[in-house]
């Protein structure tokens, strides 16, 4: 079994990191914030869509 995430895996990782970084703990409406929680969303649905398939790799 391979330890590297892929291309996927890795924008997911960049989505996550940046949706992290641009939203402001001190005022987390989603108004002020939607680019970070979309990106924290999309970096959330990737990350899941690569796990999902190293689990379906794994059970073949």
């Amino acid at each position: 079994m391979k330890n590297n995430l892929g291309f996927v895996g890795f924008i997911a990782i960049i989505f996550l990191t940046f949706g992290i970084t641009y939203l402001d703990f001190d005022n987390l409406n989603f108004g002020d914030n939607y680019k970070a929680y979309v990106m924290l969303i999309v970096g959330i649905l990737l990350f899941s869509f690569v796990l999902y398939g190293r689990k379906k790799n794994s059970n073949n």
